[in-house]
């Protein structure tokens, strides 16, 4: 029995993402400079399932570690200095819906793969749209969504909601709050790249692998630097250029923006512990299409993915605040 219209056109709609996909999640990752920075960086990790994501967390030093002199002892003691931060798996969805309208007056394989080729287009920059407010809005901000970086690097990290399940608010969770700085009642222009400085400092405490690897604000004041203190800059990073990635480099640390960033913001951020976890049995996987109720031959499949976006060491985290160009 030949396959009906409904069939040819699922089937044809489904192949048509299937041999897309690895296209579209490129360009959800590539389509801004700091998802593009953090998989450059091959921090998007798989993570096959479970209830929820964890992230170890080094908390604690050996503190048998020490000289000795001649017949000295060392200490044996087996002291707790791993503890796991916890987090939500969040699921970003778009659909794709075909009216059986359009479907019959797009019968023509050309019209129909143009058809289908555009949706998947607009989806595509929808997600890419999601993703990029996401990850600059605070806990959950975007309803279900991922903890966007005004939760993990907070203006206040000493007051607010657990990060990761551990409660930055009280003295044992003193480890686990990020570097922050002021800039009220400061002008920018005149102090600002010395709290630049001293935030870069700050956060890696003398320790390269703490140093933060780029820096992310708004557009106002990342063309503030351009235009007033770019003597103090240096010339932009060359792979993010070539991608047409506006940036300027502060201490050999590329400087971007995002419209997303709130106003009067700049993060200080170290890749090495900032992870984008996915399940790879949910990563942009397209679903079924199903028919949509009481509505004649309409159809619509949804785009799924499984994921979550963490650190586990918010203390190399930074953010100055209340940055006024004005």
């Amino acid at each position: 029995m030949p396959a009906s219209l409904t069939e040819v056109l699922d089937n044809l709609y489904a192949s048509t993402f299937h041999h897309r996909r690895e296209a579209v999640i490129d360009n959800v990752f590539a389509a801004t400079p700091f998802w593009f920075y953090l998989k450059e960086k091959k921090k998007l990790k798989s993570v096959s399932g479970g209830r929820q994501i964890l992230d170890t967390i080094e908390y604690a030093e050996n503190d048998s570690v020490s000289f000795i002199g001649r017949g000295g002892t060392v200490s044996l003691n087996d002291r707790e200095f791993l503890t796991n931060s916890v987090w939500n798996w969040h699921y970003l969805v778009g659909s794709i819906v075909r009216f059986g309208v359009d479907d019959q007056q797009n019968r023509g394989k050309t019209r129909i793969l143009d058809l289908a080729n555009a949706k998947v287009n607009n989806l595509q920059e929808s997600l890419i749209s999601l993703m990029e407010t996401t990850l600059c809005a605070g806990a959950g901000a975007v309803g279900g969504a991922f903890d966007g970086l005004q939760h993990l690097v907070k203006n206040d990290p000493t007051t607010g909601a657990v990060v990761g399940n551990i409660d930055p608010t009280v003295a044992a969770g003193a480890y686990w709050r990020n570097k922050t700085d002021t800039m009220s009642g400061s002008s920018f222009a005149t102090n600002g790249t010395a709290k630049m400085r001293t935030m870069v400092n700050n956060c890696m405490n003398n320790r390269a692998m703490d140093r933060p690897d780029i820096i992310l604000t708004t557009q106002t004041v990342f063309e503030f630097c351009e235009d007033n203190i770019l003597d103090k800059f240096q010339i932009q990073d060359k792979k993010m250029a070539d991608l047409g990635f506006e940036n300027i480099k502060f201490k050999n640390i590329p400087l971007i923006w995002s419209p997303s960033v709130a106003t009067g913001l700049m993060y200080f951020l170290n890749t090495r512990f900032i992870t984008f976890h996915y399940d790879p049995a949910v990563f942009f996987d397209m679903t079924e299409w199903k028919s949509i109720p009481d509505q004649v031959n309409d159809r619509a499949a949804q785009v799924i993915t499984a994921c979550g976006f963490t650190t586990n060491r918010r203390r190399v985290q930074g953010v100055i605040h209340t940055i006024d160009t004005a």
